[in-house]
């Protein structure tokens, strides 16, 4: 009894130890992409996010690169001393029926170029801090609580936008409760942290459009 015992014993052991060992040969997960178990830090060295831009990874920031360059937002995007945190717009976020072009121009189909400059321009500030905000408690020292940040957008209806972060580090765009226009727009951020500059420009990677109220 007591060497069946002991067989069942080792036998358990023996299968523990083989899972363990062959669970150490998976492959690490992309540090991009979120995940609630990790804080992924993107860094960049002294590359600036318009520098990035261009390159257009994944062909997903034809629209970014545009609106940019119709607004004139070049230099924002490209100083590698100004403390800034930019939300990249992936092209769906322009084109999806919850994107950009439907929601404030009224069409998914419409061009960069035939729509309204100054407005656009407010829309693109919309998406940038004049502070360095990435997942840490420096300026999201409470998790689940939204913290209102100005923007650089001079649209009255949207001068700034609210940041939280959950038990598992991820960023949530105009979630408060205490905005309370129906017409706001909310996203959670997929992917964080691409840090540029130097360390003074932190971006997070957005797939829709995010607002207060619509841009006048």
């Amino acid at each position: 009894m007591i060497k069946k015992t002991l067989f069942t014993i080792t036998s358990f052991l023996c299968i523990f130890l083989g899972t363990v060992l062959t669970g150490c040969d998976l492959e690490l997960q992309d540090g991009t992409e979120y995940d609630s178990g990790i804080e992924p830090q993107v860094t960049f060295g002294e590359m600036t996010a318009w520098e990035w831009l261009q390159t257009n990874p994944n062909d997903e920031f034809d629209y970014m690169i545009e609106a940019i360059e119709l607004t004139g937002l070049q230099d924002e995007y490209n100083s590698l001393t100004s403390e800034r945190t930019f939300f990249l717009i992936k092209d769906t976020g322009f084109t999806h029926n919850a994107g950009v072009l439907k929601l404030e121009f009224g069409d998914k189909s419409i061009p960069l170029e035939d729509v309204d400059v100054d407005k656009l321009r407010n829309i693109m500030m919309y998406y940038i801090l004049d502070t360095y905000v990435d997942q840490g408690p420096d300026n999201l020292v409470v998790v689940d609580r939204d913290y209102p940040f100005n923007t650089l957008s001079e649209d009255v209806n949207n001068s700034y936008l609210t940041i939280g972060r959950n038990w598992s580090f991820q960023l949530r765009i105009n979630y408060s409760e205490d905005i309370t226009s129906p017409t706001k727009k909310s996203q959670s951020v997929r992917l964080h942290n691409y840090i540029f500059s130097n360390g003074n420009a932190v971006a997070h990677l957005m797939e829709r459009h995010i607002r207060l109220a619509p841009f006048q």
